[in-house]
């Protein structure tokens, strides 16, 4: 998640606020070395072959895969320790548990 929010990027300072959008569709997201996916995605070539079921934490090859729900809940409690968002774009994340 930090390689994602703290991009080098001189185009995009922060690639966090893309993967969480696409992750609110039910959809896969990766830069360069770090990605998060997301095994209900639509797109099968999205989905990488390790990942059966759940959402999968991806940086330099290592991987973490979580259920969906479990992936969701890490995602806003990082979101409250690491980002200055508030509590109303915080909510808009929670959405996800209906996956």
């Amino acid at each position: 998640m930090l390689d994602l929010r703290d991009s080098l990027s001189l185009c995009n300072p922060s690639f966090l606020p893309l993967a969480l959008d696409s992750l609110l569709n039910s959809k896969g997201f990766g830069i360069e070395m770090s990605g998060i996916y997301i095994s209900t995605d639509s797109d099968q070539e999205n989905i990488p072959d390790y990942l059966q079921e759940g959402i999968s934490f991806e940086f330099m090859d290592d991987h973490v895969t979580l259920s969906i729900n479990d992936g969701i809940l890490y995602i806003i409690d990082w979101f409250k320790k690491n980002t200055p968002l508030d509590e109303g774009v915080i909510s808009k994340y929670k959405n996800l548990e209906k996956y």
